[in-house]
């Protein structure tokens, strides 16, 4: 008697593991969840402000190609549209928009009193989750009396869940089964994967390299007023701010191109 109660104990113990390991990986799982969705969220609001920087770029555009037409050089209005610029090129890339500081204090680690660090959102619900499956370990401490009245219900869990463990593990097993297939799988991911991040910096580029030919542009209208203007001091430092604003657009150009990792676009005249 007392070794079928050793037995059963065991078997109960062994249980209450597995229904702690199931819960570790429920919660490992939920939190792989939560950083794709944070993940996706941060992907939909860089290709907002993307969005909006093209649209800007295009309205500023429109405005110089009117400047052009009209052979006006109007040095306040010029050093309006190169500050117009400079803010639409920082607003693509993300540059002061105040993320920065935001980011670095969030993801820093906070110490915990065991001198421990809280910056891994998985250790944190690993620990939730062992806390959680402590009652139900603290729940199988009872008399043997109301083991022995429990037994035919957990014999009867344990079925289910062998047979559900049975299952999981077959098709698992499946999966596994050609491993060439799952290395393909594997590479056709990393494959468009790659595709993807390749056009994303072709996109970037292309834009970098519109505003570098519109802040030129600026540049070679910001000349012309200092021209006109030498005779008027007032709009020769008019024109002359103009004509800096629009080195201050480049120069936001070259390093939003760093930031972005957008090689290949040239800053020349």
């Amino acid at each position: 008697m007392t070794t079928v109660l050793a037995e059963s104990r065991a078997q109960r113990e062994k249980q209450v593991q597995e229904r702690a390991e199931a819960k570790l990986r429920a919660a490992r799982s939920a939190v792989e969840t939560l950083k794709q969705s944070a993940s996706a969220a941060a992907d939909d609001a860089k290709a907002q402000r993307k969005a909006s920087a093209k649209q800007k770029v295009e309205q500023l555009k429109a405005r110089i190609r009117m400047l052009q037409m009209s052979g006006s050089a109007d040095p306040k209005l010029l050093a309006q549209l190169a500050r117009e610029l400079k803010a639409a090129v920082k607003m693509y890339g993300g540059g002061d928009a105040g993320g920065g500081l935001g980011a670095a204090a969030s993801g820093a680690p906070t110490a915990t009193p065991q001198g421990e660090t809280a910056s891994d959102p998985a250790a944190g619900s690993d620990a939730g989750a062992e806390v959680a499956a402590a009652p139900d370990a603290a729940s199988t401490e009872t008399t043997p009396a109301a083991e022995d009245q429990k037994e035919p219900a957990a014999d009867q869990t344990q079925s289910e869940g062998e047979k559900s463990e049975g299952e999981k593990s077959d098709g698992a097993a499946k999966a596994d089964a050609n491993p060439y297939r799952r290395m393909a799988e594997e590479a056709q991911a990393r494959s468009v994967e790659q595709a993807r991040r390749s056009a994303a910096q072709q996109e970037d580029r292309d834009f970098l390299r519109e505003v570098r030919d519109l802040a030129n542009q600026i540049k070679a209208l910001a000349k012309r007023a200092q021209q006109q203007a030498s005779s008027n001091p007032a709009q020769t430092r008019q024109a002359d701010e103009a004509d800096q604003a629009a080195a201050e657009a480049l120069r936001a150009v070259e390093s939003a191109g760093r930031e972005l990792g957008a090689a290949g676009v040239s800053l020349s005249v």
